[in-house]
């Protein structure tokens, strides 16, 4: 019974505080495979940040199902983002923040001071909204953004490793749209589905990596250029070498306080959830060298704007 009645007050609570607006969003923008969850978990280390611990597809697919997309991809653009649209996405995400933290331990005895809470903030870790930002940009003018990026030739390489892992990063509302074109060499999609991706299905999978790479990046860097956005670009490999020093930038940037348990925690960061083969320097050397090697022509160029030169 005090099970069932702490749920339908969870409940009860949730639709109250989901009326409540989160200022200034966060939201980390990154391809797949790019090291996007390990930030995502240390800024949660952050007081005053509400976000889900998943990915937020879910909102998304509930509004936008891929079989009734007119071209079945993650991309949603701004002439969907009826009133309606807008408002059903954000209470879903804040609902389902909000319900996270009432699930934490002891969280319900801290009911009254997320009441007396002044500023309430959003932090969004979803790789498909790299095609989402000019619906995101309606819902949430205020939001700040992070551009998260890494090597090129390691973040593919992760790709490729990752592909087979289908029950972690695959699409399988996509399998049956896989399964009825031709010429491919591919039995499923994984990763967020890029507009066009149906014609790439023929490549060989290092081609096609690479390709949905190249889409999530350029999509992010048209959308920050052409609204005349600014984004905090994050490299993985500084995260990772220099995880201070990054702290210490984000948390000025994203206007967050620190404190001593998040700096202990920065020190050092623990392995993300979604790793799939233990981190190295260089991995993709002696995991995929033949295979990225021969894509580096297809991406030198959205490379360079990131800042890598490939021919290091």
């Amino acid at each position: 019974m005090l099970k069932e009645y702490l749920t339908k007050l969870q409940e009860k609570l949730c639709f109250i505080f989901s009326r409540y607006e989160f200022g200034e969003p966060i939201f980390i923008i990154a391809p797949p495979r790019s090291g996007s969850t390990l930030l995502f978990e240390c800024l949660t280390q952050f007081k005053g940040l509400f976000y889900i611990p998943n990915e937020a597809d879910f909102a998304w697919w509930r509004q936008f199902p891929y079989e009734k997309m007119k071209h079945a991809s993650d991309y949603v653009s701004a002439r969907y983002a009826s009133p309606q649209k807008i408002s059903s996405i954000r209470m879903d995400l804040y609902r389902e923040a909000i319900l996270n933290y009432l699930k934490k331990a002891k969280a319900l005895k801290n009911i009254d001071l997320f009441l007396r809470r002044r500023k309430y903030r959003y932090l969004d870790k979803t790789i498909a909204n790299c095609f989402h930002l000019e619906f995101l940009n309606r819902i949430f003018p205020d939001a700040q953004y992070i551009f998260m990026v890494r090597d090129p030739r390691a973040n593919i390489s992760s790709m490729i490793e990752g592909w087979l892992y289908i029950e972690r990063f695959g699409k399988p509302q996509l399998t049956s749209e896989v399964c009825r074109l031709k010429s491919k060499t591919i039995q499923h999609w994984t990763y967020p589905a890029p507009p066009g991706w149906q014609n790439i299905i023929h490549a060989q999978l290092p081609e096609i990596c690479a390709w949905s790479w190249k889409q999530h990046i350029e999509f992010a860097l048209d959308f920050f250029n052409r609204e005349s956005l600014s984004s905090i670009m994050v490299k993985y490999e500084e995260l990772v070498d220099s995880p201070i020093h990054m702290l210490e930038y984000l948390s000025d940037k994203l206007h967050l306080k620190l404190s001593g348990k998040v700096k202990k925690y920065f020190e050092i960061p623990s392995i993300s959830r979604t790793t799939v083969s233990f981190p190295y320097n260089d991995k993709w050397k002696t995991k995929n060298y033949s295979q990225i090697i021969k894509i580096m022509p297809m991406i030198e160029d959205t490379a360079t704007k990131l800042g890598y030169n490939l021919n290091l």
